[in-house]
């Protein structure tokens, strides 16, 4: 390293968090290396999964699977440390306490890196010497090297609602978005994770008598299964190496390699066409066969560190494929509910405060929102709250700095979400190519990176970007 070098790091959670993590404690960090982080002071070290919310919020993924490593405490060990007890699964929230201590702490110990409680309003890049021109309030500063971490895009809006009285549009953190919701005909849009948050918030915190939760599918994300350690024999990185031909891997010869996984790990490939239409019975059937659906599930949680590497190497047909027909299935037993969060869901459904509606057709706002089905039902709802999710299309988010990179040309959007990327996850600009000092992590990436939204995937990810960054300084 010739010079010193200015990074900045746009966006303050786990991506950015992981970043910072292994960029100082790589043996060539120094004081000769800059690093401004910049995100509001609510989200700096935590991000939006992981803001200060509800402690009802649960983290989908076990305590002993949650950890970032390079010689810090593991999140269960830091659980220990201050006093909390090391459930299954904690809160959002102390996960949330977990990182910000972590980025804090190495802040503090460095003079070089600073955390800036501010956004990037604009970012400009000159390809003749390289450098970025960071804009923020009325601060100028000039960059060597920018990581672009933005945890996630702006929230959907599939049915155009979003100006109309009574529609929550984004609802997090949900201690403010719905502390004030007490209506007795309540509805929410969706039936992921976001949507399972909101029923949970509502029924447990605020105590409202019934809710309605709609969808198209209604699929919810199945329930974890029993935990199962899975050895990869067939899907591994060295077979899937030797199936590539012109920097290829056809999309027949994954599936064939994942069938012959499933197989000589005992699990039914039926499992994952399992659904039945009906979202509680579903709920159920997860429940009552945790073991068969540990394995399946175990089994995908294991291959998607690879499949994630190998997702790059699919041709455009054979991807827009995969994500038509068997995305979906790998999707909902990715990302399992815990299963004391799905004998809620049963309990209150039986009891008849939780209504789950498949089907939804339309949804139009007149004195109140009108919600048609397929079966020709309609429901009349007075406060509906739009638990879809966010954005992938990064068109579809024009505003503040994703805004002003697509308007500068040094971003361009994937057609299969996010960004452009290279391999090694630089920044493909329509204007100037690729720029080698720019690098993305985390939402941004979907339509490279398969399902690495993960804390472990990002993690991995992050050390992978950051070894490149120092190979690139030699």
């Amino acid at each position: 390293m010739e010079k010193s070098q200015n990074i900045a790091i746009i966006g303050g959670g786990v991506s950015s968090v992981s970043i910072l993590n292994h960029m100082v404690h790589d043996s060539m960090f120094n004081e000769e290396i800059t690093i401004d982080i910049y995100d509001s002071e609510r989200m700096m070290g935590r991000g939006p999964a992981y803001q200060a919310d509800s402690r009802h919020l649960l983290i989908n993924v076990p305590t002993k699977e949650m950890s970032l490593g390079n010689g810090h405490p593991s999140y269960r060990e830091w659980l220990e440390s201050n006093s909390h007890e090391p459930v299954t699964y904690t809160s959002r929230y102390l996960f949330g306490e977990y990182m910000r201590e972590l980025m804090t702490s190495v802040a503090k110990a460095h003079d070089n890196i600073h955390l800036l409680h501010t956004l990037a309003d604009d970012i400009q890049y000159d390809s003749e010497n390289g450098r970025f021109t960071l804009h923020s309030g009325d601060e100028v500063k000039i960059y060597d090297h920018l990581f672009l971490t933005i945890g996630q895009l702006n929230y959907l809006d599939p049915y155009q609602l979003k100006a109309s009285e009574g529609y929550i549009y984004d609802p997090y953190p949900l201690d403010e978005g719905l502390s004030a919701v007490d209506d007795d005909r309540i509805g929410i849009v969706g039936s992921g994770l976001s949507a399972i948050d909101c029923i949970r918030y509502l029924l447990i915190e605020r105590g409202v008598p019934e809710v309605h939760a709609f969808s198209r599918s209604g699929d919810m994300p199945s329930v974890r299964g029993t935990p199962t350690d899975v050895e990869l024999s067939h899907f591994t990185y060295e077979k899937l190496e030797s199936l590539k031909v012109n920097d290829e891997i056809s999309l027949e010869s994954i599936k064939e390699l994942f069938r012959k996984e499933l197989a000589h790990q005992g699990v039914d490939e039926a499992l994952l066409d399992r659904r039945t239409g009906n979202t509680l019975a579903d709920i159920r059937f997860d429940v009552s066969h945790l073991d068969e659906i540990g394995r399946l599930q175990y089994v995908i949680i294991s291959v998607n560190p690879i499949f994630s590497d190998v997702y790059q190497y699919l041709s455009r047909s054979d991807k827009a494929e995969f994500l038509d027909k068997y995305h979906p299935l790998i999707e909902e037993n990715h990302s399992p509910m815990p299963l004391e969060v799905a004998e809620d869901l049963i309990k209150w459904a039986e009891a008849g405060q939780l209504h789950i509606v498949d089907g939804t057709r339309s949804i139009e706002k007149e004195d109140e929102f009108i919600v048609s089905t397929d079966e020709e039902e309609q429901y009349f709802i007075r406060t509906l709250i739009n638990a879809t999710g966010p954005e992938k299309d990064v068109r579809q988010d024009d505003t503040g700095i994703i805004g002003a990179l697509l308007n500068h040309q040094i971003i361009a959007p994937s057609e299969f979400g996010g960004i452009l990327v290279d391999q090694k996850r630089h920044v493909i600009s329509p204007k100037t190519g690729t720029i080698e000092n720019m690098f993305v992590l985390g939402s941004l990436t979907t339509g490279a990176d398969y399902l690495s939204n993960s804390v472990q995937l990002l993690n991995r990810n992050a050390q992978k970007i950051v070894d490149q960054f120092y190979n690139q300084l030699k």
